[in-house]
């Protein structure tokens, strides 16, 4: 196809090379069918469905964000009084159910009465009624596709999926450091003033409830006495040495089976937390990450504006080591989808957000309107049906392909 052709079908708004192109109209006592490779334009730059009785300029225009689709009339290449004109049309794109699109008049042409969304790919049956007549008309345009071979697409490793409804979880990421439990944190201290005869254990070691940890003579009736471990944990800190006098804590013992994440939470992050909510924890590395609630939501913000936020994890194999730098992605809202794609399956096609769509052996690109989407999902408000088999890996070899092909963008 020529670009005089692509500049009468697509008009300002589209933007996809026209690989073929057939129209025809028929009334009760005429059919025509012909394919027009050098359609004629129409005075108001559309695209021209001809019938001897009636012909049909129809044009696709952007208004207030939408696109619409105008149809002017014409009688021996006279404008028609509009409101003797009543069209509608049936829309049929790849892999979806028929749409049917009614129009309306207004000043001296019909405007359809729901936006004419993209891709604008599509078999049009047109059903004209003038002056007691019926005339109908097929027109077919397509735009943004293209063909692969079965042993293309397993050579590419294109994999594909279906497009259902489902949840789509809001998250906040917020900044957090390991840290040890206020009940799992103690300090071991002699319950009498006395010498350290003897210590058992060592910075690093663990320990459970009821270990010997030192011996201490009293200073008072210089009975000697064993200072027992009150809790499971590791030896963290040593304070003091054999032949000193105990009369402060001897050394610290913490319980690293549970800790907290201290997370700092901004003002445009403390609106939106809430006690029980869901936190994914996750190191710098992504090496590991573990699930948990946030229990605690500081009441006042420090000086910095930041309010502290805590979440509890387990840590059976010690991987959460206290002073470790995190991140948690706290889950803030679902999002209940009415249609939802895997975020890999998003790829810009011409400056808009886009999913390949699949039927068959055959890809064709669908601009889409986005919603809420987080790592793994993306709610699509707009430019996808439910029940889609669409593109979910290596989706850039669709784009370079269609692009190859020809595609273009004109304005």
């Amino acid at each position: 196809m020529n670009k005089t052709l692509i500049a009468l079908l697509i008009t300002q708004l589209f933007a996809f090379s026209l690989f073929s192109s057939t129209a025809m109209a028929s009334d009760d006592n005429h059919e025509e069918s012909h394919k027009d490779e050098h359609a004629e334009k129409g005075p108001h730059g559309g695209f021209l469905l001809t019938n001897n009785k009636l012909d049909l300029e129809l044009k696709l225009t952007q208004f207030a964000g939408n696109t619409e689709l105008r149809i002017y009339g014409f009688d021996n290449n006279k404008a028609v009084d509009i409101n003797q004109l009543s069209v509608t049309i049936n829309v049929q794109r790849l892999s979806e159910k028929p749409q049917l699109i009614r129009f309306k008049a207004e000043d001296d042409y019909l405007v359809s009465t729901v936006s004419v969304n993209e891709p604008h790919s599509f078999k049009l049956d047109v059903m004209a009624r003038y002056k007691g007549a019926k005339i109908n008309y097929h027109y077919e345009q397509e735009e943004g596709r293209t063909t692969l071979s079965t042993q293309a697409i397993e050579r590419a490793g294109i994999k594909t999926e279906t497009a259902k409804s489902g949840t789509v979880e809001l998250t906040d990421t917020l900044f957090g450091v390991i840290a040890p439990t206020a009940h799992g944190t103690v300090e071991v201290m002699a319950p009498y003033t006395g010498l350290v005869n003897d210590i058992f254990v060592s910075i690093g070691q663990n320990v459970k409830k009821g270990d010997k940890l030192a011996s201490v003579t009293n200073r008072e009736t210089l009975q000697n006495y064993i200072i027992k471990s009150p809790i499971t944990g590791v030896i963290t800190e040593q304070y003091l040495k054999r032949g000193e006098l105990a009369n402060s804590a001897l050394m610290q013992i913490v319980n690293l089976e549970t800790v907290w994440v201290e997370l700092s939470a901004f003002p445009e992050n403390i609106e939106k937390l809430a006690i029980g909510q869901n936190a994914k924890v996750y190191d710098l590395h992504h090496h590991l990450n573990a699930q948990g609630e946030v229990f605690f939501i500081a009441p006042m913000m420090s000086g910095g504006h930041i309010a502290r936020a805590r979440v509890e994890l387990k840590n059976p194999d010690g991987h959460w080591r206290p002073g470790m730098h995190v991140n948690s992605d706290i889950s803030t809202a679902n999002i209940n989808a009415a249609v939802r794609v895997k975020a890999t399956a998003i790829q810009e096609f011409n400056g808009k957000s886009s999913v390949f769509i699949k039927s068959g052996n055959v890809f064709e690109v669908r601009p889409v309107k986005l919603g809420a989407k987080n790592s793994e999902w993306v709610e699509v408000l707009e430019g996808l049906s439910v029940n889609s088999e669409y593109v979910t890996e290596n989706s850039y070899v669709i784009k370079a392909d269609i692009l190859k092909s020809g595609a273009s963008h004109s304005h």
